[in-house]
């Protein structure tokens, strides 16, 4: 059970990576929306994926960030 405590970081930094992208495909739907436009499911799950590396890169380079407190 403690390796699951240890490991407490990948389960929140997984939880931003996906929460960040569930917004960007939203944003995307209602920017389709607005346009009016619909996107294909091609197109919302390419935002996904996207969204979700380039969250879980940003949480890695701020990691490695010291807080300036």
């Amino acid at each position: 059970m403690i390796w699951f405590w240890e490991l407490s970081w990948l389960w929140k930094m997984l939880g931003v990576a996906l929460l960040v992208s569930a917004v960007c495909v939203a944003a995307a739907a209602l920017i389709g929306k607005a346009a009016k436009i619909r996107p294909g499911k091609k197109v919302f799950l390419l935002v996904g994926i996207l969204a979700f590396v380039i969250s879980i890169l940003v949480i890695f380079f701020l990691a490695q960030t010291p807080a300036l407190l």
